[in-house]
């Protein structure tokens, strides 16, 4: 494929990720898109040298559109991520709570509603967490609940009696896998959101939304909406803000040094 043909593809193969995904490719992001895109077609048959060919072969199954969604996934996680606004969360803005649901979603492999689980165990809390990713793949490795035990560093000394190390694997107990469900769901999808309706007091979508613009940011922001409680809390990163373009959905306050977001009366649904 010509230079100028390729970077074509590469234009067009930005547009269907953000069409599918509601995720956007800045330019600064495009040579990562470029290695990635290299990586899938490597091997694939897919029979044309045109860029509108190529993308074509992609979005005309439903097995290959899945590897274009798989494509744009970033699984960086770990166990016990921004473990103190964690704690902030438990022990200060939902103190004396006893009974929560919760969905973590960008969950990846699963150690962030695991992390969760332990937490509200280790705290005589009870309830569900649903994790949720637009990666089924990754949400099959985090229904394992195996991994490398080298991951047990991440994990502090007072919860480490809710995994069992096997030689170099690590598994999460049965007492915390039951307390864990996932999911498959894209944030730009008001369909995949319909069956939560109203149900969780909390939402956990840290290093996610950073990947998405404006438009695409506030169609997500209404699906969380959507799933939450009234009063429910939403927790981004430590980092992250929500301008105020967004504060019909949510209202900012603050618990220690960390920014929490409540659901907003005045938001639509």
């Amino acid at each position: 494929m010509e230079t100028k043909e390729r970077q074509r593809l590469i234009e067009l193969l930005r547009k269907a990720i953000y069409e599918l995904t509601g995720n956007y490719y800045p330019d600064e992001r495009m040579k990562i898109l470029e290695y990635k895109l290299e990586k899938l077609i490597r091997d694939m048959p897919i029979g044309s040298n045109s860029a509108e060919g190529v993308i074509s072969y992609f979005l005309k199954s439903p097995e290959r559109k899945r590897m274009l969604i798989d494509l744009m996934t970033v699984p960086e996680t770990r166990f016990f991520r921004e473990k103190e606004q964690l704690e902030v969360l438990f022990d200060s803005v939902l103190k004396g709570i006893q009974n929560l649901d919760i969905a973590s979603i960008g969950c990846s492999t699963g150690q962030e509603p695991y992390t969760l689980a332990m937490m509200m165990r280790l705290r005589g809390i009870v309830g569900r967490i649903v994790g949720m990713d637009i990666n089924e793949e990754v949400l099959q490795k985090a229904r394992e609940g195996i991994y490398k035990s080298s991951e047990l560093k991440d994990i502090p000394q007072e919860y480490r009696e809710f995994v069992e190390v096997k030689g170099d694997l690590m598994l999460i107990k049965p007492e915390i896998k039951r307390m864990v469900e996932f999911r498959q769901a894209n944030l730009i999808e008001g369909s995949d959101f319909q069956p939560f309706r109203g149900r969780f007091s909390v939402v956990l979508c840290r290093n996610v939304l950073i990947y998405f613009d404006k438009d695409s940011k506030r169609r997500a922001l209404t699906n969380i909406r959507y799933i939450m409680r009234e009063k429910g809390i939403l927790v981004l990163s430590a980092t992250e803000l929500l301008g105020k373009e967004y504060q019909d959905l949510f209202e900012p306050f603050r618990s220690g040094r960390f920014l929490f977001f409540r659901k907003n009366k005045e938001g639509e649904g």
